[in-house]
């Protein structure tokens, strides 16, 4: 019935993978610049003001080859696009709760979470900045950005994944590396917990 999400890593026709393959991986990984959606644009900490949220992506998006083809395209592009969406969100550091082990993955007050709503898998990016809670359109489930992404009403089952942000020597935000969870839908989560533990 999943099959529709896009080929993972054992669906590859050559003998390696593409970047991200599979429902546990995106194409974030350590040094991977965080950039605006659409355009692409890196991000350095003073762009952003207290309150501020954009919508980003990793660079692999747009990065091309030597010869000016995209290193990503067709449905490996796509699902890059929708698994390694995230916002990005600056408050002040006093008011951020990191959960424990996370207290060095933002950069002064700058935090990223995975756009990818944990119920059923909705893009969201409905901010109130006063609470620092994020909505979901679809079916209103709201995480407090504050307090490491936990749900504070509606289905969704557990918080936002959080990207663990760092500085490049250029002055631009980067990931620590992927995820350390799988982002969307919590059933996607159940099925890595199952096939891990055999």
């Amino acid at each position: 019935m999943l099959k529709d999400l896009g080929p993972t890593n054992r669906d590859v026709t050559d003998s390696q993978p593409y970047i991200g393959a599979g429902l546990e991986h995106t194409v974030w990984e350590k040094g991977v610049r965080v950039v605006r959606d659409v355009v692409g644009t890196p991000i350095r900490t003073g762009d952003l003001e207290i309150g501020d949220l954009i919508n980003a992506e990793p660079e692999t998006i747009f990065e091309v080859d030597e010869n000016g083809d995209p290193l990503l395209e067709g449905v490996p592009l796509q699902i890059a696009k929708s698994k390694a969406a995230v916002v990005v969100v600056r408050m002040d550091p006093d008011e951020n709760n990191p959960a424990p082990g996370r207290e060095n993955w933002a950069v002064d007050g700058i935090l990223c979470y995975s756009k990818i709503c944990t119920h059923v898998g909705c893009p969201i990016s409905l901010y109130e900045k006063k609470t620092h809670h994020l909505l979901c359109p679809c079916h209103q489930s709201t995480f407090d950005l504050a307090d490491a992404a936990k749900v504070v009403f509606g289905p969704a089952a557990r918080p936002l994944p959080q990207l663990p942000l760092m500085v490049d020597a250029d002055g631009y935000l980067v990931a620590q590396s992927d995820f350390k969870e799988p982002v969307g839908p919590s059933y996607w989560e159940r099925d890595s917990q199952q096939s891990t533990s055999k």
